[in-house]
């Protein structure tokens, strides 16, 4: 009886780990002005429509393409898939606008808004360390 009540427990841990949401915390440096931002902000400064945000030049960084963490990212501030973000992009081009910086791991992200003033990037929630700021958070 007491190896079922552990196993019962065990299988409710696995499942109640396994359906937990990611949350992605927007981040910047602790030295940073901005305190949070909106999500309508948060998709200007992204799609490089807003380059100051509380007198503070914003430089955004992605994470690549294929990473759960930026297709999240992209779903619920961009509301684009990476076709409609390249078609937004290649528009954009023409104007003399580049996307942002993309950074190849999460580690990279934290390591650049740490140091460059007005960074911005977006990483898994659990990874936020006290030298980083939240300004918004995204559920899954």
């Amino acid at each position: 009886m007491k190896n079922i009540f552990v196993a019962i427990i065990l299988l409710i841990c696995t499942v109640c780990s396994l359906s937990a949401a990611l949350e992605i915390a927007v981040v910047t440096g602790n030295g940073s002005k901005i305190d949070n931002v909106s999500k309508s902000d948060l998709k200007k400064i992204y799609l490089k429509v807003k380059r100051f945000f509380k007198g503070e030049k914003v430089i955004p960084v992605n994470l690549p393409p294929n990473s759960k963490v930026r297709k999240i990212f992209q779903e619920k501030i961009l509301e684009m898939d990476n076709e409609q973000l390249n078609v937004y992009w290649n528009e954009m081009y023409f104007h003399g606008i580049e996307p942002p910086i993309v950074l190849y791991s999460e580690k990279a992200v934290i390591k650049f808004v740490k140091k460059v003033k007005g960074a911005i990037g977006y990483i898994n929630m659990k990874n936020v360390d006290k030298d980083l700021k939240i300004i918004y958070i995204i559920k899954e």
